[in-house]
């Protein structure tokens, strides 16, 4: 895709995260660039929809990785020079993700927005 998330061969066509790669922009595979391009996605969709010239968005260049072993353990890195391991880096990322699931459990009533 190129910067505004939009299909190089196929226009019309957007994309953001995993299953994508930025052309101008490269980036390894990590959640935080799916989350942080879903601002900008939204924003270009509905420009291309209503015919507006789409918006660029440069993704963060650097990130913190949390990976969790399961055990309860978590590895983290950022960079070449940060690496980091042990079970308080679990309880955190524990905690993030709890975070971030609970906004896509506690969902507004529908029928009140409609009102």
């Amino acid at each position: 895709v190129n910067d505004t998330y939009e299909c190089v061969e196929h226009p019309g066509v957007f994309a953001a995260g995993d299953c994508c790669h930025m052309v101008q922009h490269p980036r390894p595979k990590a959640g935080v660039f799916a989350v942080r391009a879903g601002p900008p996605l939204k924003d270009n969709l509905l420009h291309y929809l209503t015919r507006q010239p789409l918006v660029a968005h440069t993704p963060q260049e650097t990130f913190l990785g949390l990976i969790s072993t399961g055990d309860p353990y978590a590895i983290a890195s950022r960079g070449n020079w940060l690496a980091l391991e042990g079970q308080h880096l679990w309880t955190w990322k524990d905690s993030i993700d709890r975070k971030w699931m609970q906004k896509y459990t506690d969902l507004p009533d529908l029928e009140k927005m409609m009102e």
